[in-house]
Protein backbone atom coordinates (compact mmCIF):
# COMPACT_ATOMS: atom_id res chain seq x y z
CA UNK A 1 0.00 0.00 0.00
CA UNK A 2 2.94 2.63 0.72
CA UNK A 3 4.30 1.70 -2.64
CA UNK A 4 1.21 2.45 -4.50
CA UNK A 5 0.44 5.71 -2.47
CA UNK A 6 3.72 6.76 -3.59
CA UNK A 7 3.57 6.34 -7.44
CA UNK A 8 0.64 7.55 -7.06
CA UNK A 9 1.40 10.80 -5.79
CA UNK A 10 4.48 10.41 -8.31
CA UNK A 11 1.74 10.06 -11.19
CA UNK A 12 0.15 13.19 -10.06
CA UNK A 13 2.98 15.36 -9.66
CA UNK A 14 3.93 15.15 -12.94
CA UNK A 15 0.34 15.69 -14.27
CA UNK A 16 0.01 19.05 -12.63
CA UNK A 17 3.57 20.17 -14.01
CA UNK A 18 2.18 19.52 -17.26
CA UNK A 19 -0.81 21.13 -17.08
CA UNK A 20 0.94 24.39 -15.75
CA UNK A 21 3.61 24.72 -18.86
CA UNK A 22 0.60 23.99 -20.95
CA UNK A 23 -1.91 26.66 -19.20
CA UNK A 24 1.12 29.65 -20.34
CA UNK A 25 -1.39 32.35 -22.19
CA UNK A 26 -0.77 32.58 -26.04
CA UNK A 27 -0.04 36.06 -26.17
CA UNK A 28 3.49 35.47 -23.95
CA UNK A 29 4.30 33.19 -27.08
CA UNK A 30 4.61 35.57 -29.93
CA UNK A 31 7.68 36.73 -30.67
CA UNK A 32 8.46 40.16 -30.36
CA UNK A 33 8.49 42.76 -33.32
CA UNK A 34 11.42 42.45 -35.52
CA UNK A 35 13.99 45.11 -35.07
CA UNK A 36 15.78 46.38 -37.75
CA UNK A 37 19.93 45.55 -37.16
CA UNK A 38 20.58 49.42 -36.48
CA UNK A 39 24.38 49.05 -36.73
CA UNK A 40 24.26 47.43 -40.15
CA UNK A 41 21.34 49.65 -41.99
CA UNK A 42 20.08 51.79 -39.24
CA UNK A 43 22.05 54.52 -40.08
CA UNK A 44 22.41 54.08 -44.00
CA UNK A 45 21.01 57.07 -46.00
CA UNK A 46 18.26 56.19 -48.19
CA UNK A 47 17.89 57.37 -51.74
CA UNK A 48 16.10 56.82 -55.06
CA UNK A 49 15.61 53.17 -56.21
CA UNK A 50 16.52 51.36 -53.04
CA UNK A 51 14.09 48.63 -52.50
CA UNK A 52 13.06 47.97 -49.21
CA UNK A 53 11.16 45.37 -47.31
CA UNK A 54 8.43 47.13 -44.50
CA UNK A 55 7.25 44.68 -42.00
CA UNK A 56 4.15 46.62 -39.72
CA UNK A 57 4.20 43.79 -36.63
CA UNK A 58 0.68 42.07 -36.78
CA UNK A 59 -0.74 43.84 -40.24
CA UNK A 60 0.36 41.58 -42.64
CA UNK A 61 -1.62 43.85 -45.25
CA UNK A 62 0.64 47.00 -44.60
CA UNK A 63 3.58 45.38 -45.37
CA UNK A 64 5.49 44.44 -48.18
CA UNK A 65 8.37 45.19 -50.49
CA UNK A 66 8.46 48.80 -51.80
CA UNK A 67 10.83 51.34 -53.97
CA UNK A 68 11.71 54.75 -53.45
CA UNK A 69 10.57 56.69 -56.62
CA UNK A 70 12.99 58.88 -58.04
CA UNK A 71 11.57 62.06 -56.80
CA UNK A 72 12.19 60.49 -53.23
CA UNK A 73 9.37 58.50 -51.76
CA UNK A 74 7.47 55.88 -51.27
CA UNK A 75 4.15 55.30 -51.49
CA UNK A 76 2.60 52.86 -48.71
CA UNK A 77 -0.84 51.37 -48.09
CA UNK A 78 -3.00 53.46 -45.88
CA UNK A 79 -0.76 56.17 -45.40
CA UNK A 80 -0.08 57.02 -48.98
CA UNK A 81 3.09 58.80 -50.07
CA UNK A 82 5.91 59.63 -47.53
CA UNK A 83 9.49 61.40 -48.40
CA UNK A 84 12.18 58.85 -47.84
CA UNK A 85 15.50 59.74 -49.87
CA UNK A 86 17.74 62.04 -47.75
CA UNK A 87 16.59 60.24 -44.19
CA UNK A 88 18.64 57.17 -42.26
CA UNK A 89 16.83 53.81 -42.54
CA UNK A 90 15.98 54.51 -38.59
CA UNK A 91 14.98 57.49 -39.23
CA UNK A 92 11.65 56.23 -41.77
CA UNK A 93 11.20 53.98 -39.49
CA UNK A 94 9.80 56.57 -37.03
CA UNK A 95 8.11 58.88 -39.60
CA UNK A 96 6.05 55.92 -40.69
CA UNK A 97 5.26 54.94 -37.00
CA UNK A 98 4.39 58.12 -36.46
CA UNK A 99 1.92 58.83 -39.82
CA UNK A 100 0.33 55.12 -38.47
CA UNK A 101 -0.47 56.36 -34.97
CA UNK A 102 -1.80 59.42 -36.29
CA UNK A 103 -5.59 57.98 -36.29
CA UNK A 104 -4.84 54.42 -38.30
CA UNK A 105 -2.66 52.04 -35.70
CA UNK A 106 -2.29 52.25 -31.67
CA UNK A 107 1.29 51.97 -30.97
CA UNK A 108 2.94 50.98 -34.51
CA UNK A 109 6.20 49.16 -34.68
CA UNK A 110 7.66 49.12 -37.97
CA UNK A 111 11.06 47.17 -39.13
CA UNK A 112 12.82 48.42 -42.69
CA UNK A 113 15.10 46.22 -44.68
CA UNK A 114 17.27 47.23 -47.51
CA UNK A 115 17.04 45.01 -50.02
CA UNK A 116 18.72 46.69 -52.94
CA UNK A 117 20.98 49.61 -52.64
CA UNK A 118 22.22 52.11 -55.10
CA UNK A 119 25.04 51.12 -57.45
CA UNK A 120 28.39 52.57 -56.64
CA UNK A 121 30.43 54.34 -59.48
CA UNK A 122 34.48 54.08 -59.41
CA UNK A 123 36.40 56.05 -61.95
CA UNK A 124 40.32 57.15 -62.41
CA UNK A 125 43.27 54.27 -62.38
CA UNK A 126 41.47 50.93 -62.69
CA UNK A 127 41.07 48.73 -65.92
CA UNK A 128 37.25 49.25 -66.24
CA UNK A 129 35.73 52.23 -64.60
CA UNK A 130 32.36 52.73 -64.33
CA UNK A 131 29.18 51.56 -62.38
CA UNK A 132 28.69 48.82 -60.13
CA UNK A 133 25.78 46.93 -57.71
CA UNK A 134 26.73 47.22 -54.46
CA UNK A 135 27.32 44.25 -51.95
CA UNK A 136 27.29 44.56 -48.51
CA UNK A 137 30.31 44.55 -46.79
CA UNK A 138 31.89 46.27 -49.25
CA UNK A 139 35.58 47.62 -49.10
CA UNK A 140 37.70 50.11 -50.66
CA UNK A 141 40.06 46.81 -52.17
CA UNK A 142 37.01 44.66 -52.90
CA UNK A 143 35.92 47.64 -55.26
CA UNK A 144 39.31 47.77 -57.06
CA UNK A 145 38.69 44.24 -57.63
CA UNK A 146 35.60 44.43 -59.17
CA UNK A 147 36.83 47.24 -61.40
CA UNK A 148 39.42 44.70 -62.91
CA UNK A 149 42.06 45.87 -60.78
CA UNK A 150 44.46 48.60 -60.72
CA UNK A 151 45.56 50.75 -63.85
CA UNK A 152 49.95 50.43 -64.26
CA UNK A 153 50.29 53.47 -62.72
CA UNK A 154 47.28 53.76 -60.13
CA UNK A 155 48.03 54.91 -56.62
CA UNK A 156 47.48 51.76 -54.01
CA UNK A 157 47.54 53.90 -51.12
CA UNK A 158 44.90 56.16 -51.46
CA UNK A 159 41.33 56.51 -52.72
CA UNK A 160 38.67 59.45 -53.11
CA UNK A 161 35.43 59.41 -52.22
CA UNK A 162 32.45 61.32 -52.96
CA UNK A 163 29.47 60.02 -50.23
CA UNK A 164 25.99 60.36 -51.98
CA UNK A 165 25.12 62.79 -49.50
CA UNK A 166 28.38 65.48 -49.73
CA UNK A 167 29.45 67.86 -51.82
CA UNK A 168 33.25 67.12 -52.13
CA UNK A 169 35.33 64.36 -52.06
CA UNK A 170 37.41 62.98 -49.12
CA UNK A 171 40.89 60.87 -49.17
CA UNK A 172 40.69 57.97 -47.22
CA UNK A 173 43.27 55.31 -46.88
CA UNK A 174 42.66 52.37 -49.53
CA UNK A 175 42.37 49.27 -47.05
CA UNK A 176 40.46 46.99 -45.98
CA UNK A 177 38.55 49.62 -43.39
CA UNK A 178 37.40 52.01 -45.92
CA UNK A 179 34.08 50.60 -45.82
CA UNK A 180 31.88 51.58 -49.64
CA UNK A 181 28.01 52.57 -49.40
CA UNK A 182 25.51 52.76 -51.59
CA UNK A 183 25.69 55.55 -54.00
CA UNK A 184 29.43 56.51 -53.23
CA UNK A 185 31.76 57.31 -56.23
CA UNK A 186 35.18 56.37 -55.74
CA UNK A 187 37.94 58.10 -57.27
CA UNK A 188 41.51 55.94 -57.98
CA UNK A 189 44.46 58.49 -58.59
CA UNK A 190 47.67 58.36 -60.55
CA UNK A 191 50.76 57.44 -58.23
CA UNK A 192 53.43 56.99 -60.24
CA UNK A 193 57.04 58.38 -59.51
CA UNK A 194 59.20 59.70 -62.29
CA UNK A 195 63.04 58.76 -62.27
CA UNK A 196 65.42 60.77 -64.57
CA UNK A 197 68.98 61.35 -65.62
CA UNK A 198 71.51 58.49 -64.84
CA UNK A 199 69.54 55.77 -64.74
CA UNK A 200 69.48 52.78 -67.50
CA UNK A 201 65.44 53.08 -67.94
CA UNK A 202 64.37 56.35 -66.89
CA UNK A 203 60.47 57.28 -67.27
CA UNK A 204 57.31 57.07 -65.06
CA UNK A 205 56.73 53.89 -62.80
CA UNK A 206 53.82 52.85 -60.46
CA UNK A 207 54.41 53.70 -57.05
CA UNK A 208 53.93 51.63 -54.32
CA UNK A 209 53.69 52.01 -50.54
CA UNK A 210 56.89 52.88 -48.49
CA UNK A 211 59.01 53.03 -52.02
CA UNK A 212 62.74 53.68 -51.41
CA UNK A 213 64.96 55.67 -53.80
CA UNK A 214 67.52 52.29 -54.10
CA UNK A 215 64.13 50.41 -55.10
CA UNK A 216 63.23 53.23 -57.73
CA UNK A 217 66.72 53.17 -58.81
CA UNK A 218 66.60 49.54 -59.39
CA UNK A 219 62.71 49.57 -60.96
CA UNK A 220 64.35 52.11 -63.99
CA UNK A 221 67.19 49.21 -64.02
CA UNK A 222 69.65 50.50 -62.54
CA UNK A 223 72.42 53.08 -62.08
CA UNK A 224 74.90 53.48 -65.33
CA UNK A 225 78.48 53.51 -65.27
CA UNK A 226 78.59 57.60 -64.75
CA UNK A 227 75.94 57.95 -62.09
CA UNK A 228 76.17 59.41 -58.41
CA UNK A 229 75.35 56.10 -56.24
CA UNK A 230 75.67 58.83 -53.34
CA UNK A 231 73.11 61.49 -54.01
CA UNK A 232 69.82 61.89 -56.05
CA UNK A 233 67.68 65.44 -56.39
CA UNK A 234 64.04 64.87 -55.60
CA UNK A 235 61.01 67.22 -56.15
CA UNK A 236 58.25 66.35 -54.31
CA UNK A 237 55.21 66.67 -55.29
CA UNK A 238 53.34 69.80 -55.34
CA UNK A 239 56.65 71.99 -54.50
CA UNK A 240 58.50 73.53 -57.54
CA UNK A 241 62.11 72.88 -56.32
CA UNK A 242 64.41 69.79 -56.10
CA UNK A 243 66.38 69.21 -52.94
CA UNK A 244 69.53 67.47 -52.67
CA UNK A 245 69.55 64.25 -50.66
CA UNK A 246 71.70 61.32 -49.93
CA UNK A 247 70.95 58.10 -50.73
CA UNK A 248 70.58 56.00 -48.45
CA UNK A 249 67.89 52.41 -47.48
CA UNK A 250 65.80 54.64 -45.33
CA UNK A 251 64.99 57.53 -48.11
CA UNK A 252 61.50 57.26 -49.71
CA UNK A 253 59.48 58.92 -52.22
CA UNK A 254 56.18 59.98 -52.31
CA UNK A 255 53.47 59.49 -54.95
CA UNK A 256 54.10 61.98 -57.50
CA UNK A 257 57.59 62.57 -56.80
CA UNK A 258 60.42 63.16 -59.40
CA UNK A 259 64.00 61.63 -58.91
CA UNK A 260 66.91 62.68 -60.50
CA UNK A 261 70.66 60.93 -60.51
CA UNK A 262 73.57 63.06 -61.34
CA UNK A 263 76.97 62.33 -62.70
CA UNK A 264 79.47 61.34 -60.67
CA UNK A 265 82.53 63.84 -60.46
CA UNK A 266 85.77 62.00 -62.06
Amino acid sequence: MVQGGWLKAAVMSLLAMAALTAWRPEARAQTAPPVADASAVGGYVLGANDRLRLIVFGEENLSGEFQIDAGGSVSLPLIGEIKASGLEVRALMRAIESRLADGYLRDPKVSIEVLSARPFYILGEVQRAGQYPFVNGMTAPNAVATAGGFAPLADQTRVLIKRADQAAEMELPLDAQTAILPGDTIRIVKGAFFILGEVNAPGEYPYTQGLSVLQAVATAKGFTYRANRSRAYIQRAGELVEKPYKIRPSLTLRPGDTVRVGERLF
